[in-house]
């Protein structure tokens, strides 16, 4: 039997152990053993038990019980028999115990491992480069991180336990059979293992396509009912919503069959180790009748080759299965070792070191390119910003402003150039300390479906929220009138993304959490394109407030009006500073002819 699988399986759990989960895989692995080894006593057991009571006179005749028989002094064969018979009871019942025991930390010790995989899946992808963050997509990035580590957990490692437990068993068989008859087990190896062989490599490609193919679909799925639920006053209206239904079940129709031809495939293996067991009692008549022996010992070669069948044919079929399940969820070992290269690790630095803003922040020389792009995104950069400045930044679509927010907000990293805070470079070194005093409220802001409250503090349980940095929060985002006119107040839920809020409301929270963090310095990345005028005329007047403070304010805007409490505004084009204007002057460029 090919184990490439179970080697490359084995490979990877070892990953995700630590040194301690390796010590108790090790114990769980030697009570498997136990308990194996327990099933085929009880079953073994069995047959000197039956034989006895089948012959008149059986006990007397044993070698092994007439000892015991008389030495514990009974008088009758039907009392010795009922002790017997409640031995074997309570053996079975102790086994059993003992084997649920083992299933019980052998759960548990999957479920251990299962977290610490999603942990790692979690910290992996929250330190991901912000461009291959965009790039993979949520509904991949939510498949890999929940749905993989469970199927990793359910179709690979626990179906690992089951096979060694079960090689344990079928281990302990055929030595019994080696030392009982030798020739017999010559016999089943030549009718067993070739049938195994060939079932199992019938089924093994097969379902490792099969695996693959939902891992492609699985995340389509996820991606069609999110737009399906999130997009359905929009997808109503257009009367699109039986296009994207279709396109869903069109999807799990799909899955669906490929589910159920795996499910086939893992009852197929008992059907054939069926066929070969009843295969393997004729080849022992047939022994029987070619070899010379006596109509006692046929009945006893068949009483043991049914008794290690009865235990055999289920430990083999369950080796198979597992196999076929290890194969068809191969994809869940490839899903987890992905992305493991350093490039697609951006861990904050172990030794992360303060930061104050009190002077300036500057754009010195500053160069960007997207990863495989031979022309520069941003192309030598020079700003030089004065605390407590409102500075806008115009430019048509494509011209490097939000990429050079965020290189400020440090999801991307200049190849060339730097920005200095207070003339000290950025790094990576106090990239905490920069992130405490940054602020962002882009076009789509974030929002929870929790309350307004939660909202602005991004969940901070309620011990913990300063009750009078929320309240200054709510004013400088011109929201108190708005939460004041609400029955639960702060405590009133918004709906999923504030499906309950205005545009501007849904914007002014967005301001609202930038001001209650303490933020220096607060990025607008088109907070008012989106919003009709009135509703801009309620966000800007949120952001006058604003410029009443001494928070640097950095405004990209398409509507010109927004820019009107700038200092200076910088224009774009192609990744470069093309010119500097002010509001006024700019507006004049603007109405005349």
């Amino acid at each position: 039997m090919n184990t490439g699988i179970i080697r490359y399986s084995l490979n990877s759990i070892r990953y995700y152990l630590t040194a301690l989960q390796k010590r108790k895989a090790v114990w769980m692995f030697a009570l498997l053993l136990i308990s194996s080894f327990l099933d085929v006593v009880g079953l073994a057991s069995l047959v000197p038990v039956m034989m006895v009571a089948a012959e008149p006179g059986g006990i007397q005749k044993s070698k092994y019980f007439a000892p015991i028989y008389q030495a514990l002094g009974f008088q009758s064969d039907r009392s010795f028999l009922l002790v017997l018979i409640v031995v074997v009871f309570l053996f079975f019942l102790f086994k059993n115990l003992f084997s649920t025991w083992v299933n019980y930390l052998q759960t548990k010790f999957t479920a251990e491992v299962g977290l610490s995989i999603i942990k790692t899946q979690l910290t992996k992808y929250l330190h991901f480069p912000f461009w291959y963050f965009n790039d993979l997509g949520s509904s991949n990035l939510i498949n890999s991180t929940l749905q993989v580590p469970s199927t990793y957990v359910n179709m690979i490692m626990r179906p690992l336990f089951i096979f060694f437990s079960e090689v344990a068993v079928v281990l302990v068989i055929v030595v019994s059979i080696l030392l009982y008859e030798p020739k017999l087990l010559v016999i089943l190896v030549v009718v067993l293992v070739p049938t195994t062989l060939l079932t199992y490599r019938a089924l093994r490609a097969r379902s490792q396509v099969i695996g693959n193919r939902i891992n492609e679909l699985r995340p389509g799925s996820f991606a069609v009912i999110s737009d399906l639920f999130t997009g359905f006053a929009e997808l109503k209206l257009a009367n699109k919503q039986s296009r994207f239904r279709d396109r869903l079940l069109s999807n799990q129709q799909e899955i669906q069959k490929l589910d159920a031809e795996a499910y086939l495939y893992t009852l197929v293996p008992l059907k054939v180790i069926e066929m070969v067991a009843i295969l393997g009692v004729l080849t022992i008549f047939l022994y029987a009748i070619y070899v010379p022996s006596t109509e006692t010992n046929l009945i006893t070669l068949v009483g043991l080759f049914a008794a290690a069948a009865y235990r055999l044919m289920p430990s083999v079929n369950r080796m198979l299965m597992a196999m076929v399940q290890l194969k068809q969820n191969q994809y869940t070992i490839e899903n987890l070792e992905a992305f493991r290269e350093p490039k697609y690790n951006e861990s904050p630095h172990p030794q992360q070191l303060p930061l104050t803003f009190e002077r300036t922040l500057t754009f010195d020389r500053l160069s960007f390119s997207f990863p495989g792009s031979e022309k520069p995104t941003l192309r030598d950069i020079t700003i030089n910003i004065r605390k407590g400045e409102k500075i806008g930044f115009i430019g048509s679509s494509g011209s490097g402003k939000t990429t050079l927010m965020n290189v400020l907000l440090r999801f991307y990293t200049e190849q060339s150039g730097h920005i200095l805070i207070d003339g000290q470079p950025l790094t990576a070194q106090n990239l905490e300390a920069w992130h405490r005093i940054i602020g962002y409220v882009k076009q789509d802001t974030f929002l929870m479906e929790a309350s307004i409250r939660d909202n602005i503090t991004l969940g901070d349980d309620a011990a913990d929220v300063d009750e009078e940095r929320l309240q200054y929060a709510i004013d400088q985002a011109s929201l108190r009138t708005f939460v004041a006119g609400l029955p639960d107040g702060v405590n009133t839920h918004i709906g999923e993304r504030g499906s309950k809020l205005s545009g501007g409301q849904r914007q002014r929270i967005g301001i609202a959490r930038a001001m209650y963090k303490r933020t220096e310095v607060l990025v607008l990345d088109e907070a008012t394109s989106a919003l009709d005028n009135e509703t801009e005329r309620e966000v800007n007047e949120a952001i006058n407030k604003l410029s009443q403070t001494d928070i640097t304010i950095l405004i990209i805007a398409h509507r010109i009006t927004t820019l009107r409490e700038c200092d200076r505004i910088y224009e774009l084009s192609q990744g470069e500073v093309i010119a500097e204007h002010e509001y006024t002057s700019l507006m004049r460029q603007i109405v005349q002819p």
